[in-house]
């Protein structure tokens, strides 16, 4: 189900603004949420604006000046704004209209990034460094220092995407039953995930605290403003985490990241499923349907990337799946 005002709407006023707002409306029509993409469109549209175009046609020079990256863009930010336009130029092409279809050759990004595959014993000390930081007591809200553990461990127990946990509501938990709903999520597909019996009663207790149930906020992990955290935030209290558990930092884009725990959650959960002999050709998946992945092949990319100490289990995923785990 879609949900309208989560929708982004750039605002547009370049000659190719009517083009712009029927490209989005397509794609949202094929449920697709498409809000990084049209702030993208919503940038371009400015960029053309400010280049001076005066019909809704582009050059091959706008749009190579376009896609050259810019100062301090990471290779995934650009490779990710160029693949946005060329795809709304193909668009275009395809409506019968005369624009190049295939104006520049797309910006390949690295595919040398492994993710940090937290070990147990990393989880557990990373735990404890949340528990005890003191920049996350030392606030102005009187529920931060139990906030927080609570969805770091939700998100590690859970294979949570941490937009997923701070936008997790309230009344789509169910602490009886001991699941959530997840909604509103990066492939549209809202799923159900299961607490294990620990994170159960962990979380259970956390909800009948008298300062979070007096709280007042739909959110079942509230900001001070009763709101929801933002992104940034959680990462800022992940990366100082780490650093009092004493887990080095390889600097930008080397990890690891606050994304990680969900790398680890599916490595350490398949490496579970292995070592009780479960049967690998049901279970990934179930993994993949949990972890809300639209098909396996999202899911291979947690296994393709996994470091050495776990290399018996691609092997063994390799066998069982070649089609989705094909020879380098």
């Amino acid at each position: 189900m879609m949900h309208k005002k989560l929708l982004y709407v750039p605002e547009l006023h370049s000659p190719l603004a009517s083009f712009i707002k029927e490209y989005i409306e397509r794609k949202r029509a094929l449920h697709f949420k498409f809000n990084a993409e049209a702030f993208l469109l919503g940038r371009f549209d400015k960029y053309c604006l400010s280049s001076g175009i005066t019909t809704p046609v582009l050059t091959k020079e706008l749009l190579a000046a376009w896609s050259n990256r810019l100062p301090d863009e990471n290779e995934t930010s650009h490779y990710l704004r160029v693949r946005v336009v060329r795809a709304f130029c193909i668009f275009l092409h395809n409506c019968g209209h005369n624009t190049p279809k295939m104006f520049h050759p797309l910006p390949s990004p690295s595919h040398s990034f492994k993710p940090y595959i937290f070990s147990h014993d990393e989880i557990n000390i990373l735990f404890k460094s949340i528990d005890e930081n003191s920049r996350i007591k030392r606030t102005v809200s009187p529920i931060r220092h139990l906030v927080i553990p609570i969805m770091f461990r939700a998100i590690y127990g859970c294979g949570l995407r941490v937009a997923e946990a701070t936008h997790l509501k309230t009344c789509d938990v169910n602490l009886f039953e001991g699941t959530a709903s997840i909604k509103d999520t990066k492939n549209n597909c809202d799923r159900m995930v299961a607490f294990s019996s620990s994170l159960g009663d962990i979380i259970r207790s956390y909800r009948k605290r008298q300062e979070i149930t007096s709280f007042g906020s739909k959110y079942f992990f509230p900001a001070p403003d009763r709101g929801y955290y933002s992104n940034s935030t959680i990462y800022n209290i992940f990366r100082d985490c780490l650093f009092f558990a004493g887990i080095s930092h390889g600097g930008r884009g080397k990890g690891p990241r606050l994304h990680d725990l969900r790398h680890s959650f599916a490595v350490h959960t398949l490496s579970n499923w292995q070592r009780n002999g479960k049967d690998t050709y049901v279970c990934l998946p179930i993994l993949s349907a949990y972890m809300g992945h639209q098909n396996l092949y999202e899911t291979q990319r947690y296994l393709r990337l996994v470091p050495e100490s776990y290399e018996e289990l691609t092997e063994l995923f390799c066998q069982k799946f070649p089609s989705i785990f094909p020879e380098a």
